[in-house]
């Protein structure tokens, strides 16, 4: 910034000088100044002085700008490929820069009022995940009202583990339908241009804990502190404790009205306990395929996934696993139609891997993007995360096993 402020100095400064001397030249013309004799019959030195003097002080000028020209263009010449890797490197950590201020929210340093999207206010200051608060329509609850819900936002610290730079880019600019994630991009409809949806993908690949962090978070997903393992008991002892102090406050009711709304606190109270106690015995039970399905494949593939909460009655319940969602269904049969025998075991582990097409010369691309075939005539939409990076092979074959008996 120090060099930055430098050049806007001094070109003010030169900007001051060219107005002054301006300034100066209108003055003299309104003054009408005396015309004296023009240059061109203004008496000038001898040829004696203009061939010896100052012909010799000319020819010296000319020798030190040669010297000046015959140095430092080969110092350019030598300093231009540093200079223009620096400059590519510096370019990258301006956008860096920017996509922070970008992400940020008023809990991190890089916050500014008037630049910021506050994308961590969902995603986490860490970019490790959180939650965004999201109402679903009516047409979505089965109740015939809308739902307050805390749609669980992914985790962008390890997007790029799953995600090319251009499918992240993609989410930005056209957001995800029927979620809280918004179009940002002009494209999609939202505020920002090309060069800040840009910026933001610049920041997250900045952030980006690696494939071994990637692995590790899917691991704690499960096993970890408030993965899914323990989240599931623990609710239960928390719909359990909200059942008694629920009972509690309608033994203590007085009138009929206040006992009518603790009764109500009651019936949702004991709804959610049930619904905890299945949930808990369904991820006791699950094989580690569908763990792992649940906490990497679900978001996309089983409807509510996202935003199921036991603890709360009103929140409906997921659909059926793999049932479908912003990804296709993967039910009765479809993923044996897509992938069927030996073979479509290998087609399809590939596919969840990071898949590639063999080229005339032989060799290879990734098969990521729009309109890349995979299984039997399935083509991709270019919105499908990859795993390879993520999970181990034995961990994806898990998920393959899992699928294949949807």
């Amino acid at each position: 910034m120090a060099l930055r402020e430098a050049l806007i100095f001094l070109n003010i400064v030169a900007i001051i000088v060219i107005a002054s001397i301006v300034f100066y030249r209108v003055l003299s013309v309104r003054r009408n100044p005396e015309r004296g004799e023009p240059q061109n019959l203004t008496p000038f030195a001898e040829d004696a002085t203009l061939e010896t003097t100052r012909l010799e002080r000319v020819l010296r000028w000319a020798l030190i700008c040669s010297a000046v020209l015959a140095v430092g263009l080969p110092i350019y010449w030598l300093r231009e490929p540093t200079r223009q890797t620096a400059e590519a490197k510096g370019f990258d950590k301006r956008a860096v820069e920017r996509g922070a201020v970008l992400f940020a929210n008023p809990d991190m340093k890089a916050y500014d009022p008037t630049k910021s999207l506050q994308c961590a206010n969902c995603h986490g200051v860490d970019a490790g995940g959180g939650g965004a608060p999201f109402v679903l329509p009516a047409t979505q609850t089965g109740t015939g009202r809308p739902v307050q819900v805390t749609w669980q936002a992914p985790a962008l610290n390890t997007v790029l583990s799953r995600l090319t730079p251009d499918q992240v880019t993609q989410v930005l600019n056209y957001g995800r339908p029927g979620t809280p994630m918004a179009a940002w991009g002009i494209l999609g409809g939202g505020p920002k241009g090309e060069q800040a949806i840009s910026d933001l993908v610049a920041y997250l690949g900045s952030i980006q804990l690696g494939d071994d962090g990637a692995n590790q978070q899917v691991d704690d997903a499960i096993n970890g502190k408030n993965g899914l393992k323990a989240t599931s008991k623990d609710n239960v002892k928390t719909a359990q404790d909200n059942l008694d102090a629920a009972q509690a406050d309608l033994d203590k009711a007085q009138s009929a009205e206040t006992r009518a709304a603790a009764l109500s606190t009651v019936v949702a109270a004991r709804e959610a306990l049930a619904n905890t106690q299945d949930w808990a015995d369904t991820v006791a039970r699950a094989s580690q395929g569908e763990l792992l399905f649940d906490v990497n494949c679900a978001r996309c593939h089983t409807r509510g996934w996202s935003y199921h909460d036991t603890l709360k009655a009103s929140v409906p319940l997921p659909g059926p696993a793999g049932g479908g969602a912003f990804g296709p269904s993967l039910r009765g049969g479809t993923v044996l139609e897509q992938f069927p025998g030996d073979t479509g075991v290998e087609q399809q582990i590939a596919w969840i891997t990071n898949p590639v097409t063999k080229q005339p010369d032989g060799s290879e691309i990734l098969a990521i993007g729009p309109n890349k075939g995979y299984g039997i005539r399935g083509i991709s939409s270019g919105r499908m995360p990859h795993f390879g990076s993520v999970l181990t092979a034995e961990q994806i074959k898990a998920i393959v096993e899992y699928e294949r008996g949807l």
